[in-house]
Parts: C-alpha cells; structure tokens; sequence
C-alpha cells in the first residue's frame, strides 16, 4: 500500500516516537479491512464530530486483529503502542499509579519521595499514538473500562492525580478483542456506543493466506499452501458449526507451513499445530477427522508426504523387478537419506508374494474368549462416518424442531454422537458381566409377557383399550383397559432413560451409579427387543452451546448405535430438565408403541445460565411434563441426590422414586420397566 493515508503530514516525530512506527514486513498483505478503515478514517479526519478515531477489531484468535492494528500504525504513521488487559486489572493500570521512591536529596537519613508514573495508555493519549487495547472484556471490574469512557470523546479527557491530560488530536485507540471465549465478558455498552468504526475478523482469503505463509515461510509449493489454507478454514468452520471451543487461525497456519517447509509429515504436523491447539477431546477430534474425511483433505494431506519428506534431494532408481541395478542420481561420500523411484525400464510389478504378508482370519472370538474386531475397508469407513454425520445432523435437526414455540427456542443446542475407545468398551463389559444374571432372570420372567403380547388375544394393564376392568380403578397408574393386539404386533412398550450430567453428578458415586444403571436399561431392553433411547445431557457447556444432548442409544438408528459410550458419560455443567425432557417426550409420541416411559435420572433441581432456576425452571418442567402426559407419556423420575423433594414437588407423588440407596438403582430401574410391559 503506497504511503497516501498519513493523518497529520506535517507533524515531526522524535527519534524514539519514529522508532515505534510500525514497519510492515513483507508478508503483510494488504486486507479489505485496512483498506476500508484507512480510507474510512481519512476521508472523517478533518471533520469534527464525524472524526473517527475509536476503532473496535471483533474476532477469533488468529484473525489477524493485531497485525492489522499495527498495519494501521504504519499506514497513518502513528507510532504503536498496546496494554493487555488483565482479569484483575484496576483503576491504576490504566491511569498510572504514585509509587515511592528514595529521595536523592537525603538519602542518609532514609527519605522517601512519591512520583507518578503514567501508564501506557496515559502516554499513547497525551502523545498522540495509536494504541491497541488487548481484550478488556477479560477484565472482572466493570468500573475499570469505564474510566476509558470520558477519554474516549472527541474531546476528552483523563483526571490524573497530579494533573489533567487532554486527549492529543491524533490519538487512535484501536480496541481488539475475541468472540466470547472463556473468561470473556460482553464489552461494555458505553465503551462499544463510543467505537465509531467496528470490523468482524475472520480468516482471509485464500489467497491472501498463502501469499502470506509463503512470505513468511519461504515455502514455494502452491498446491501445498492452498491444501494447507483450505484445511484450516475447513477446521474452522466446523468448529464454529460444532462449538468447540478452540480456534485454527493464521498462527496455525505459518507454523504448520513452518513444519512441512521443513520435511514433517503434513498430516502428521496437523495435529501438533493446529488440531490439538483446538481440542484434545476424542468427541470433538472425531468430528473434526470426519470433516476432513468427507471434504477430501485428509487424503489431500497424506499425498502431500511423498512430495515432501526429509530428504537431501537425491533419488536412488531402484527397478522394481527386483535386479541388483541401482543407479544414483548424483554420487556422494556420506550415504543421505534418499527418496526412491522407478526406473523407466522396470517392469512396474511383481509377480511373488510379500514375506511379511499375513493371512487373514475371519473369526468372532480370539483363543481366550474375547472379542476380535475387523477393520472395515476404507470405503466403506468412508460410508459409515457418511452415515453418522447424517443421522447426527438429522437428532440436531428433530431436537431443534422439538423446541420451536416453547422457552427453550432460542437456546443454543448441540445433539453429540458419542463414541467409545477400546477401554471403555472393557469397562462395559466387565459391568454388564456383573449385572448379567439379574437381567437374565427378569428377562426370563418376562418373555411369557412378551410372547402373550403379539398373539391375538388380550393384553391387560393399558391405559386405553376395548375392555375396562373395574377391579382396577383403586390404582393410581391409570392402566384400566385391555385390548385385543394383532398376531403380528411388537411389544408395546418404548422407553426413554434420561441422565442428568450436571457436575453435581460427579459426587457420591452418582455418575458410576448412573452409568451401570443405563447399562442395565440397555441389556434389559435389548434382551426382551423393547426399543430404547438413552440421552444424556448438561447445560452451559460453552458461551454459543448452552444446551448439549448425547444420544448414546436412538432407535431409530440401530446399526449406527455404540452402547459403550455409555461409559464416556461426564458430569460437566448445569442442567436444563425441561429442555431434555421435551426433546425426548416428542421422540417418544412419534413411537408406534402403546407404552411410552420416560424415566428422568437426576441428583437435583434444574438450574442453567441466565436465569433457568427456582419458580420459573420448576414451572418449565411441570408444563412440559403435563402437556406430554396428555400426549401419553408416562413421567417417572429416579431421584438420587439430596434434592428429590425438590424432584418430587416438580414430578409428583405419583410419578417419584426414591433411589437413595445407589447400589440398587440398576436393577430397580429393570424391574421398573419389565412392570410396565
């Protein structure tokens, strides 16, 4: 950018001050934005109250919101100076502080003297500097940026302790800060009403980001750097889509050229520099794998390895015929690594079979019993992880359409596929093993009920029907009615397990105890073929995803089901009860089953961020819990923490158990289920 921005031609800077004008390297490139705030502040310079001289940058880390405030500084120049803000930041940091210092006058006898000492804001205001102000909304004292505000006018001022400074003509600040990260706060709305020019950072384009890389790195492969550049937008995207909380930027991406420029594995370096600055969560690594899967990248990735591998540049010509003939490309003294290729006359193929090939074995179980497992070819990976990403995005979609018109329609939600690892899957086992003989003999007792259910006669215990039974009415559950079924009808009864994953859960033994109890639920149902989901959801996991569900099992995807991540349940958060139950109450009234339970596993009273708590969660909860009553489901609520009054006063007598006594809760929650059949 040629030098026709310049604010005040005519003012001469001190040596130190020039010292302090930003130098644009030569891998800046000139962005959108600085051009459109260059020529936005130029053209309002000289125009009073139109002057524009307060500037706010609104982006994720690596947007480019620093680099952009120092292009600024060399575009008007304006000597650069910044402050980072601080959580426990004070009045002091940003008008300066009196400290003692010894006197020079009497330094025998002890003396000491107070002197001001101006802070960095202080300086850049009374001097005239752009001044970048780093993330003030991590500052916890709302009262410290409010004493930026008067500064901030046109012709403002700061009172100091010794003396009132007036904001100098050419004085910038440039506010830069991130999109609601941990720690953050919203920006102050007098502070924000004061910004006269406000841009939203995102990552350049693509080109704009190889020409930099390349600049920075000295790295030359186009076809790389676009690669490159187009995973990490890919990367950001879905992070944004998915909420996860980690950001791939620009940093990441000099550092990953870095790495490749320099002979690493590109999809190997991918991980250490961009995805694992993301998130070291299984869950959340998974889906960003299958992004990069489906996109076509990760193959893109892995073919960038032979190109670009350590070597000294000397390639050997191996025949692949097998002969002795090896011809160097160029000779040398000390044997380098090398790159290997064909040569022109080799016949390309082999007729003789691998040493080291292995015979494959089709079996179910290894010498000691256990399970084996076999890798699925890489197309039809390709096509599984098709299927889980649809069926997610159609549980986000239903969960989303489940809300629409009640409190909950505006709350940020994610629907989560959890997967297990090969340890949990051993946990599992292990647990299922312990509770097997229980189940097995509930699931005896139950199958005369479910072979007399799809004959054609009468199934008793239904809350409609064709016949009423008089004898019944003195109970209070409603099931009055019986009714002839179809030869070829299912068991009548689908069940909904709901585990509250508040962090509360993680005491007493509560989450193990909800764990083997959904483990039971699973086998149980799975052993007498009742359909069953199991859910799991937390509330304001992060700032954009306030509402998180993990659907561990869900009919209506059987194939796709992964029981053992059951064992991947975590207390994490809040809990928002009434969102939970209607999205599964609106499952359940689309089962063609005549019985549909939900039973809620929960250790305490809602509460969710902002204000989902007391009087107003209950009411919440007791609407939902009516108006799909009337819909035909049946509300059962296993308390297990120390606010099951709480529970109980919200569900009702009727609908309440009481489950202190945790290491009964598997089987009670089976023996409750196989009653209903």
């Amino acid at each position: 950018m040629e030098r026709n921005y310049l604010l005040s031609p005519a003012r001469q800077l001190t040596e130190d001050e020039q010292s302090l004008v930003w130098q644009k390297p030569a891998s800046h490139v000139e962005s959108e934005a600085e051009r459109r705030i260059c020529e936005a502040v130029k053209r309002n310079w000289n125009r009073g109250e139109m002057k524009i001289s307060t500037i706010l940058l609104e982006g994720d880390a690596g947007s480019g919101k620093t680099q952009l405030a120092k292009a600024l500084s060399a575009d008007f120049g304006l000597p650069y100076t910044k402050v980072t803000c601080f959580a426990d930041m004070d009045k002091s940091d940003v008008l300066g502080a009196i400290l003692p210092v010894l006197s020079e006058k009497d330094n025998q006898a002890g003396g000491v003297e107070y002197q001001y000492y101006p802070s960095e804001i202080v300086r850049a205001y009374e001097n005239g500097w752009l001044l970048e102000i780093q993330e003030p909304t991590v500052i916890r004292d709302a009262a410290v940026l409010m004493a930026l505000n008067s500064a901030l006018e046109p012709d403002g001022s700061i009172n100091l302790p010794t003396r009132i400074v007036h904001r100098h003509p050419d004085f910038i600040a440039v506010i830069t800060t991130n999109r609601s990260y941990n720690g953050c706060r919203p920006l102050n709305e007098a502070l924000r009403d004061r910004v006269q020019h406000s841009e939203k950072m995102d990552l350049p384009p693509i080109e704009v980001m190889m020409e930099r890389a390349s600049e920075k790195t000295a790295f030359r492969d186009t076809d790389v750097l676009r690669t490159c550049a187009e995973t990490i937008v890919l990367l950001d995207q879905i992070a944004k889509a998915n909420a996860i909380k980690g950001v791939a930027g620009m940093r990441s991406y000099f550092f990953w050229i870095d790495a490749i420029s320099q002979g690493t594995s590109a999809a190997e370096s991918l991980y250490h520099k961009v995805i694992y600055k993301m998130t070291t969560d299984t869950d959340e690594i998974a889906i960003l794998e299958q992004a990069l899967t489906k996109s076509g990248l990760k193959m893109a990735l892995e073919g960038i390895e032979c190109h670009h591998g350590q070597s000294n540049g000397e390639e050997l010509e191996i025949p692949a015929d097998g002969s002795d003939n090896i011809s160097p490309a160029s000779a040398t003294d000390t044997p380098p690594a090398v790159a290997l290729k064909k040569t022109a006359d080799s016949e390309g193929h082999t007729n003789g079979q691998s040493e080291s090939a292995l015979e494959t074995h089709s079996t179910d179980t290894g010498d000691d019993g256990t399970p084996m497992y076999h890798e699925l070819s890489p197309e039809d990976q390709a096509r599984l992880e098709e299927q889980k990403q649809a069926f997610r995005k159609r549980l986000n979609q239903e969960a989303r359409e489940a809300v629409k018109g009640s409190a909950h329609e505006k709350v940020g939600m994610i629907v989560r596929r959890p997967e297990s690892t090969p340890e949990q899957q051993r946990e599992y086992r292990e647990i299922a093993s312990a509770l097997m003989p229980v189940i097995q003999e509930l699931t005896r007792k139950t199958e005369p009920l479910l072979e007399h259910e799809i004959a054609a006669e009468f199934a008793k215990n239904r809350v409609y029907g064709s016949r009423f039974h008089a004898e019944k009415a003195a109970m209070p559950d409603f099931r009055y009615f019986s009714k002839k079924n179809p030869p070829d009808e299912n068991p009548s009864l689908a069940v909904a397990l709901r585990v509250d994953q508040s962090a509360s859960m993680n005491a007493f033994g509560r989450l193990e105890a909800a764990k083997e109890a959904a483990i039971a639920v699973c086998e149980f149902c799975e052993a007498c073929g009742i359909p069953v989901l199991i859910y799991g959801d937390t509330a304001d996991r992060s700032p954009r995803e306030k509402m998180s569900m993990y659907a561990y099992l869900d009919w209506e995807e059987p194939a796709l089901n992964d029981k053992y991540a059951i064992m991947s349940m975590q207390g994490i958060s809040n809990n928002r009860d009434g969102m939970a139950l209607r999205v599964l109450s609106e499952k359940l009234t689309k089962a063609p089953q005549t019985t549909k339970l939900l039973i809620s596993l929960s250790d305490g009273q809602p509460k969710a961020m902002p204000d989902y708590t007391s009087n107003s969660a209950a009411e919440d909860m007791k609407q939902t819990i009516n108006e799909y009553s009337r819909k035909g489901i049946i509300f059962l609520a296993a308390a297990i923490g120390q606010d099951k009054d709480a529970i109980c006063e919200i569900y009702g007598q009727d609908r309440f158990i009481d489950m202190s006594d945790l290491k009964q809760l598997p089987m009670r929650l089976v023996q409750i289920i196989a009653r209903y059949l």
